[in-house]
């Protein structure tokens, strides 16, 4: 259910915690540089604003990540400030600042910063048109000149099969009485009978079996709140780009290009016929948005700076040879053939093999590797913004602005073994890393968290002890464990999971720990 103060926002159960390395400074700045526009500086009066944190998890991991910088973070539900709060201060992270405040509260901008980055995860799609004004008004007073945000949110026409089954949802909803996760649950059942029924417009079993098992990030425990805050706010609308980009441009805000890097690829996005079509349509918020009509795009990660200035060449690769990559898998589990919209997409074995060999030895900059041997006289070698586009947008590799240092600070410390201590007491499922070295973060799953936790306190790096360390707290718990998609509950099953997951973990992520300043 949602209280006056809410504005149709569902407010009884608190958001789930997340952490969208999205949202972090260097990708925003990255993402501007592989379009060609100016960035704003990452320097020591860096300021960063976070609007609708929820439990603030993104904001204090990249607060932890980047000490020198100083970060706000606002949101409406005081639940949700007093937890991130009370986190920080047991991390000891004096950098930053939770508010509790409405964006309405926001739109004059009074008592507060200018800020280089604002961020905002999926909450523009779950507002009203108010709202959404007022935020435009907030970036129009504090926003910087030349300063960058991101947007993301759930994006029209790639949701318009699932309009009814939302309004459905939420209207039989309204009707019931309990907390709002105990009531998307049994409207989720009253769907199922509406389409026993025979109704052709909710979709088939196939939609409810998606929607009941919501996002692949959510835990089975927690999809019931996942569900009440995707489905049941009031003013659920997903959003048209051209919209979105219409109204910020009032605020002298410009499209830069997506923070899912892949998608500033035509090539690897869009088929031939559909790259002809988008040719006849002048640049604009109106060719980005048939975009989304060509891919049925969902989700858009927007980024926007207000006062884009067009970078050459010549600047761009300047500003891009000292940022760095550093892989986030094993050299081993890296693809060289990646799944994309147009199909599949094969990276030129001669560049890419070179490139991971390097980055599985350590990170590099991209300058580095634009000077191997296998790439540096070759006309046909991937530029930089090639590579970081491609192997930070296949998930293969994480950002590394210039400047830091993989060497864990006592706050990043502090603040990891907190997170992984918490999925050993069974307090959370997952736990949140912060990285140095990228200046975001990682997500572990209980598994890993479990073993950076064993590590972490002095516990040898070998897998039978690991093993008879972890198992007894795996096994007397509830904790869901899945093989092939598929709960595993009989005992023995059980331990032979844990056991895989415990090895796997020492072979292919102790290393990456290492390597981004987690251990």
């Amino acid at each position: 259910m949602t209280c006056t103060w809410s504005s149709g926002y569902v407010s009884d159960v608190e958001y789930l915690p997340g952490l969208y390395v999205e949202q972090a400074p260097g990708h925003v700045i990255l993402t501007c540089l592989l379009n060609g526009i100016a960035p704003p500086r990452l320097g020591g009066d860096f300021t960063y604003c976070e609007l609708g944190c929820g439990q603030g998890v993104t904001a204090i991991v990249i607060a932890a990540a980047n000490p020198t910088i100083q970060v706000v973070a606002t949101d409406f539900n005081p639940a949700h400030i007093a937890r991130a709060r009370d986190a920080a201060q047991t991390a000891g992270i004096g950098n930053v600042t939770f508010l509790e405040l409405s964006f309405a509260d926001m739109a004059d901008g009074q008592g507060l910063p200018d800020f280089d980055m604002v961020t905002l995860h999926g909450v523009w799609s779950w507002i009203g048109a108010a709202d959404r004004a007022n935020i435009a008004a907030f970036l129009a007073r504090r926003l910087k000149p030349g300063g960058a945000v991101s947007l993301s949110y759930n994006a029209m026409p790639g949701w318009t099969a699932l309009l009814p089954m939302q309004r459905l949802l939420a209207s039989q909803a309204s009707l019931l009485q309990g907390r709002s996760d105990e009531r998307v649950l049994q409207a989720l059942e009253f769907a199922r009978r509406v389409q026993d029924a025979g109704s052709g417009v909710v979709g088939g079993p196939a939609l409810l079996d998606q929607i009941r098992t919501g996002s692949g990030k959510v835990a089975a425990t927690d999809r019931a709140v996942y569900l009440a805050h995707e489905y049941l706010n009031a003013n659920w609308q997903p959003q048209y780009h051209m919209d979105t980009a219409g109204l910020l441009a009032d605020a002298k805000l410009a499209f830069v290009g997506s923070a899912a890097l892949m998608e500033n690829f035509p090539d690897l996005m869009l088929k031939p016929a559909q790259r002809a079509v988008l040719d006849d349509v002048p640049p604009g918020p109106y060719r980005e948005t048939l975009k989304d009509y060509m891919v049925n795009r969902p989700f858009r990660r927007d980024v926007f700076v207000r006062g884009a200035r067009r970078l050459s060449d010549r600047e761009r690769d300047r500003q891009l040879e000292p940022f760095g990559l550093v892989l986030t898998a094993v050299r081993g589990a890296c693809r060289l053939t990646l799944d994309v919209p147009v199909g599949s997409a094969q990276l030129p074995a001669r560049h890419y093999e070179p490139i991971l060999d390097a980055l599985a030895v350590r990170p590099h900059t991209l300058g580095e590797l634009r000077a191997l041997p296998a790439l540096k006289d070759d006309p046909a070698a991937p530029s930089m913004v090639e590579m970081a586009g491609i192997l930070i947008g296949s998930g293969q590799a994480l950002a590394v602005p210039s400047g830091l240092s993989p060497a864990p600070s006592a706050t990043t410390r502090r603040l990891n073994h907190a997170a992984a201590r918490a999925v050993a007491e069974q307090r959370a499922a997952v736990a949140e890393m912060a990285s140095p070295l990228t200046g975001s973060g990682t997500t572990l799953t209980t598994v890993e968290a479990l073993v950076f936790d064993a590590l972490a306190h002095g516990r040898p790096r070998d897998e039978a002890a690991l093993l008879a360390h972890i198992a007894p707290t795996l096994m007397a718990s509830n904790t869901p464990l899945m093989r092939d998609g598929k709960v595993i509950a009989e005992p023995h099953e059980r331990l032979e999971t844990v056991r895989e997951a415990v090895g796997w973990s020492l072979q292919n992520r102790v290393h990456l720990w290492e390597a981004m300043g987690l251990l």
